[in-house]
């Protein structure tokens, strides 16, 4: 009878230990899946990316960019490797960035100091900058410039 009782405590706890691990998830940890899944995105369809979005962000004044004279000359312009979804389009990421190294003994780290945020939309046609002040995600729209291109482009003319 002992043992009997004992298979079905068992079996009563396997079957409790199931149904907890399948139960929903918060919706906090739900948001943030979607977050982080939607902003793995290949950019492979954009446009404009690598060094001709690095190009085109350096193309504009340091007071487009946001940027004072000095941080512009001390920073470089990197871009992301993944697109980013901002009000539901893809936009390739340009930051402007300053590396800092920090020793600690025989050990040395760098972080990233960014000063400045950009993202160029897929087809090329908008372009935002991110208020860097804010502590919330805010944007402006930048004046869409020609592109300065390290590649060769398809070009139509009217004759």
């Amino acid at each position: 009878m002992k043992k009997v009782l004992a298979i079905i405590i068992c079996l009563a706890i396997a079957v409790c230990a199931f149904t907890a691990c399948s139960s929903k998830k918060p919706d906090k940890e739900k948001t943030t899946e979607k977050t982080t899944a939607s902003s793995q995105m290949t950019t492979d369809t954009a446009v404009i990316k690598e060094a001709d979005a690095i190009n085109l962000i350096e193309s504009y004044s340091d007071k487009e960019l946001g940027l004072s004279a000095k941080d512009r000359k001390k920073a470089s312009f990197m871009v992301a490797g993944e697109g980013v979804k901002i009000d539901g389009e893809n936009y390739i990421e340009v930051v402007a960035t300053v590396k800092k190294e920090h020793k600690d003994g025989d050990n040395t780290t760098y972080t990233f100091d960014h000063l400045g945020m950009y993202y160029i939309r897929y087809d090329g046609k908008k372009i935002l900058k991110k208020d860097m002040k804010s502590k919330e995600d805010k944007y402006s729209e930048m004046k869409v410039k020609a592109v300065p291109s390290t590649t060769t482009a398809d070009v139509t003319t009217k004759e």
